[in-house]
């Protein structure tokens, strides 16, 4: 059988054949521009991400910046009212300390020989209370002055009971012991390393429990503690001239 097609539905159909064997390229085409699309989101999240991280930069430098300028202030304050050079260094030594970090001074071998000897400067000062049969005796600059001290008056070595901070029978009755405390290690009322003449030591019930280079850090720290101020509560204990001499 024959039928007769006319040109124009001949034409039609030869564009819907076209159009459907191209239909297989737009689905490519599609896909690809769907991937491009998943490119630029992805890339679009990456971005806000880097500009996020960078706002959180831009802040930490601002702290970081902020936190360096009070250092700095605090140090020149500190250069300019301290009561004595040994002070205005103690206490600038403290902020440096604080501001290591910041200041990136362990990046160089100089910069930590710097900080070691900042830590070495701001580190407690130690007293050594010498006791014999649980009576105190006298104070000094170590352990060893204590024992020296000791030996002239007559101890023996076999009488002594090892330094210790704790207090119980056999130490109290030992001939001779020593008990060591740090001075001025009760925060915050820490004063500046300088060389003993003298202490106070802060007593709970009889036995010592700190000890500090000025009267009015001791008083701070005995309120704090609840300790009455009674006459034995706070002792000042004069450091042999020699020891205080070993101590400068």
């Amino acid at each position: 059988m024959f039928s007769i097609i006319r040109r124009s539905t001949r034409r039609t159909y030869e564009q819907a054949v076209e159009t459907a064997q191209r239909v297989p390229g737009l689905a490519g085409e599609l896909a690809q521009e769907s991937g491009r699309a998943d490119d630029f989101e992805q890339k679009s999240f990456n971005l806000e991400q880097l500009l996020e991280e960078r706002d959180g930069t831009i802040a930490k430098l601002r702290s970081k910046l902020d936190s360096l300028y009070r250092a700095g202030d605090e140090i020149a304050a500190l250069l300019a009212t301290a009561l004595s050079p040994a002070a205005a260094g103690y206490h600038a030594a403290r902020v440096l300390l604080a501001h290591a970090d910041q200041f990136r001074t362990a990046d160089t071998a100089e910069g930590r020989s710097g900080l070691e000897a900042m830590r070495e400067l701001t580190e407690p000062q130690t007293v050594t209370l010498l006791y014999r049969f649980g009576r105190r005796q006298s104070v000094h600059t170590t352990v060893e002055d204590a024992r020296a001290a000791a030996q002239r008056q007559g101890a023996s070595p076999d009488g002594w009971e090892p330094s210790r901070q704790d207090f119980d029978d056999e130490w109290l009755g030992a001939s001779w012991s020593t008990t060591t405390l740090a001075v001025d290690a009760a925060t915050p009322w820490i004063t500046p390393r300088e060389p003993l003449a003298s202490v106070y030591v802060l007593m709970r019930g009889g036995r010592p429990c700190a000890a500090f280079s000025a009267p009015d850090d001791a008083i701070r720290e005995q309120d704090r503690l609840g300790i009455p101020r009674t006459a034995d509560s706070l002792i000042r204990m004069e450091l042999p001239t020699d020891d205080a001499t070993a101590a400068a």
